[in-house]
């Protein structure tokens, strides 16, 4: 516990205001932002922020006066609509120095809500309150070791900044997995045709210097091949035979599809990180609303709480009690 400790302490983290340079819609309901900050404290992919949901210079709440024959109206903005008072967590989906020496930070935004529909509305220029990174990324193996990223739906971005920082660390094979229910649910940008019989191919624009080759999966058979991500996983295992024997599987993307993903690894005999996906209303470990079971042999029930937004959200699949069936 103690060394848990000291390494928080040496953790470095900021709430700064961001301009933002660009929205871009990417699909039919995700954005992408583009972030520029001057300066901003080294991050891992996995890791994520905390974006403040509306405008930060909302004005301060008014007094209203009580009388004793009523009640107050409740009829102005601030009370009559809907907004999100609490930041709400996204992955880092790319980081990467400008030419004018900012930092510039990338996001992918899918509009469910209030708050990810005022962040779609945003423009160049305009500015956006953020606090990161917060948690802990991927553990990132030797460059030897075979590397499969898979991401679905809006488990893609932290695996897009990790394709960045992949390539830099010079590793070459490496295979993406990518899935959505419908082919214009895929927040990506394709540059080639996609094989719809589960072999990779060069069809994505990806960060940086990376240029791996991707299975696409879409249940509805859109685009790709027909099914889910664990499909395109089988069709990677049986191509690749002997030579999957130390790959390591990074999974990002809705709780069914990682139960899943952590299931046929553990068929197959393939090491597995996993980034799960909570409600994280402070993202600093003090609210308590994301907390998973991990294993602990140290306590009595063999398991304990752990936060996922200091303790993860990546875990080892091992560790975590629940996705062990």
């Amino acid at each position: 516990m103690r060394t848990m400790i000291a390494e928080r302490k040496r953790e470095k983290r900021c709430v700064v205001d961001a301009l933002v340079v660009a929205c871009t819609r990417v699909c039919r309901e995700h954005v992408a932002l583009e972030l520029s900050i001057r300066e901003f404290p080294a991050s891992e992919p996995g890791q994520f922020l905390e974006l403040l949901c509306r405008a930060t210079n909302a004005a301060e709440p008014a007094l209203r006066a009580w009388t004793d024959d009523g009640f107050p109206s409740l009829v102005n903005s601030e009370l009559s609509t809907q907004q999100p008072f609490l930041r709400r967590p996204f992955s880092i989906a790319d980081r990467w120095s400008a030419a004018d020496d900012t930092v510039r930070l990338g996001v992918i935004s899918r509009t469910v809500g209030a708050g990810t529909r005022w962040l779609e509305g945003l423009k160049s220029g305009d500015t956006l309150s953020l606090t990161g990174p917060l948690g802990r990324g991927f553990r990132i193996p030797s460059r030897e070791t075979p590397v499969v990223l898979i991401g679905g739906g809006v488990g893609l971005p932290p695996l897009l900044y990790l394709t960045r920082r992949l390539a830099e660390l010079g590793h070459r094979d490496v295979t993406a997995i990518f899935g959505a229910t419908t082919r214009d649910l895929l927040p990506l940008r394709f540059t080639g045709d996609v094989s719809c019989d589960g072999a990779p191919a060069a069809c994505i624009e990806w960060p940086g210097t990376a240029s791996f080759p991707t299975i696409i999966t879409t249940d509805d058979g859109t685009l790709g091949l027909r099914g889910r991500v664990t499909d395109g996983l089988s069709a990677w295992h049986a191509r690749r035979s002997a030579a999957t024997r130390n790959a390591v599987v990074m999974a990002c993307g809705p709780d069914a599809m990682l139960r899943a993903v952590a299931r046929v690894t553990r068929e197959r005999g393939l090491d597995c990180q996993l980034c799960i996906e909570r409600n994280m209303g402070c993202g600093l470990g003090t609210c308590l609303s994301c907390v998973v079971r991990v294993r602990d042999a140290a306590q009595p029930a063999g398991w304990r709480w752990a936060l996922a937004c200091s303790e993860g959200p990546v875990f080892a699949r091992d560790e975590l009690l629940d996705y062990s069936a």
